[in-house]
């Protein structure tokens, strides 16, 4: 499991903030740019991205009508259009802070062990990346949904959308408006009886759709992809926690664990898929 909680209070606290200007200065900088002649340590560990034999949540060739453990809760992607997103960023695994440097910023492990662009460091979600950017947002920017039934204990909308990455400060600016994301958290209540959150962040201005206490299905639109708060472009920051508190990776791997939290696993490159029934 990683080592992070994720924000629990309407502004993103210090630490959230300082794992996401490691994100906007990696890409500011850009994978080729940071190159050294010192490479992150995760990036040569493990099979490579698309590897057959790395496919994490993939029950190939293992027998029975479903090889796959399972986490006691089970989660639908939470977008409504999968194709519409490209690139996903996950949780980091490695327990180091690294520095807060070109090199550093790129050092982390994802739930396959592998590097930037898979994680950046001190990252406690699951960042799914709008294709298009801010285009695709203004053109009507793609739905984010329940992940599983669950009944809405949060909301915060209003706030200013169009957070970017920042080449002259390296990290994230909001045009002089407060860095504070519009958002949306569900509790679900797991086969074991226990109460998990999910967490639905940088969502569109005025698009949150749902209100506190009320009861929704996997699948419910919640808002809209957007980029408020502290953020460097467009997307979902997706994040599981446990009872605890403590934040989960939903996909297994010799990082985070045995168990998959996801109704659909992937397969290879391909986003999980949706709960049936």
């Amino acid at each position: 499991m990683a080592k992070h909680r994720g924000p629990s209070t309407v502004a993103e606290p210090r630490r959230v903030r300082a794992a996401q200007r490691r994100w906007a200065a990696a890409l500011l900088c850009g994978a080729t740019a940071c190159q050294t002649t010192d490479r992150p340590k995760a990036l040569d560990a493990g099979p490579a991205a698309g590897d057959d034999a790395g496919a994490l949540d993939s029950a190939a060739g293992e027998a029975g009508p479903d090889p796959v453990l399972r986490g006691p809760l089970s989660l639908a992607w939470p977008v409504a259009e999968p194709s519409a997103f490209g690139s996903v960023i996950g949780v980091d695994h490695d327990p180091e802070v690294q520095p807060d440097t070109p090199l550093g910023r790129l050092t982390c492990a994802d739930h396959h062990d592998r590097a930037f662009p898979h994680c950046y460091d001190e990252h406690g979600g699951t960042d799914i990346i709008l294709t298009g950017g801010f285009s695709a947002m203004d053109a009507g920017s793609q739905p984010v949904i329940a992940a599983a039934d669950g009944v809405v204990i949060a909301t915060e909308d209003g706030h200013y959308d169009r957070c970017h990455a920042s080449a002259e400060t390296g990290s994230v600016d909001c045009d002089g408006h407060p860095m504070i994301a519009n958002h949306v958290i569900l509790e679900h209540e797991a086969e074991d009886g226990t109460a998990w959150t999910t967490r639905y962040w940088h969502l569109k201005q005025g698009s949150v759709a749902v209100a506190i206490g009320e009861a929704v299905s996997a699948g419910h639109t919640l808002g809209l992809v957007g980029s408020s708060g502290f953020s460097s472009m467009p997307h979902l920051h997706f994040q599981l926690e446990d009872p605890s508190g403590q934040v989960v990776d939903p996909f297994a791997g010799p990082r985070s664990q045995p168990e998959t939290f996801w109704c659909s696993p992937p397969e290879g490159e391909a986003p999980p898929g949706p709960c049936e029934g």
